[in-house]
């Protein structure tokens, strides 16, 4: 039993003993005082609902005038509700706070910008895993129910039999547009000789496109199994057409990763048009480490050390207006002193 309860008990047994119907100043100040004690506990009960502070330690009445029996009136109350009835309001007080402070918290965390990037990255993360969903669900029915190839068009080919291209790509023809292995397509096309690079696409809505990208032939090599040409980058690549004019390269070695041969490559590719025209072999000098090119009409051109390519253009370009001299050896390995002599 609590004191006020106690006092309570107390004051009525007293005055049951006294006149019922007038109390004395004691009994009167007893009662205010438990009044204004029943007031401050349920006020500070209802802040504590509430979630709200006090802001000093004194409360105002429920109601103005709240004193004398009304005090009585709210400790009979009290008394009535006993321990079970103040438990109870002390647990409803307690959720009513964890409801209050999730709430606050929820709202907290919301306000935060990382909150937000998160909630963001989440939603994005979610709509890209979405259009992916969708997306493999259409090429999945496009490859099985989609339109078929019905034409397999060959782009960039001058020296490569179409027909060539068109075997090493496979019947395709009937074949969904979109279950065409174009990975597959390109690396066979790729094993023909003479093709640098192949890309194949798919042109809706029924055609399978296999772009072919040729070697560009700079030389010709002498081999047991008759003349080769060799590409730009020093590949060895293809039988040589019959017809076909070329310098040819007389080397040790001719690959593309021989430096001697990129050098001689480059110093063909560097020369004017009409000169390549006259250039029948390229050769290594003596000792190896000069070329020398030899031309039409038995002439000759000293062309120096060939590891210093630096002066590959300037060679190129003096060469040209030198060969319109009279003479059969042409010296440009320093191409700001040009000697032509006769033998």
């Amino acid at each position: 039993m609590s004191s006020d309860e106690q006092d309570t008990g107390d004051d009525r047994a007293r005055d049951g003993a006294r006149s019922p119907g007038r109390r004395d100043p004691e009994q009167e100040r007893r009662a205010a005082e438990r009044a204004r004690r029943i007031r401050e506990r349920r006020a500070a009960e209802r802040r504590a609902a509430a979630g709200t502070p006090a802001a000093d330690g004194h409360d105002e009445p429920d109601e103005p005038g709240e004193t004398g029996d009304t005090g009585d009136r709210a400790a009979d109350t009290d008394e009535v509700a006993g321990p079970a009835g103040r438990g109870s309001g002390r647990g409803a007080a307690a959720a009513v706070r964890e409801r209050t402070a999730a709430r606050a918290a929820e709202r907290s965390r919301s306000r935060d910008p990382r909150y937000r990037r998160r909630r963001l990255v989440a939603l994005l993360a979610t709509a890209a895993v979405v259009l992916l969903g969708v997306s493999a669900a259409g090429w999945w029915a496009l490859g099985r129910y989609g339109p078929p190839v019905a034409t397999v068009r060959v782009d960039g080919t001058r020296q490569i039999p179409v027909r060539d291209v068109e075997d090493a790509a496979g019947d395709q023809t009937g074949v969904p547009l979109a279950a065409v292995d174009t990975d597959g397509v390109a690396a066979r096309v790729s094993a023909i000789p003479g093709v640098a690079a192949v890309e194949v696409d798919r042109s809706w809505p029924d055609t399978l496109v296999v772009a072919v990208t040729e070697r560009t032939p700079a030389a010709l090599l002498d081999t047991p199994d008759g003349p080769k040409l060799v590409d730009v980058t020093g590949f060895v690549y293809r039988d040589a057409p019959p017809d076909v004019r070329l310098p040819r390269l007389q080397l040790p070695r001719v690959a593309p990763d021989d430096p001697a041969t990129l050098a001689a490559v480059g110093v063909l590719q560097a020369l004017p048009v009409p000169v390549r025209d006259q250039v029948q072999t390229l050769s290594l000098g003596g000792g190896g480490s000069t070329f020398e090119l030899g031309l039409t009409e038995d002439r000759r051109v000293l062309w120096g050390p060939w590891p210093d390519t630096d002066r590959t253009a300037a060679r190129a370009r003096v060469l040209g207006p030198v060969l319109q001299r009279e003479g059969a050896v042409y010296d440009v390995s320093s191409p700001s002193l040009v000697t032509v002599r006769q033998r």
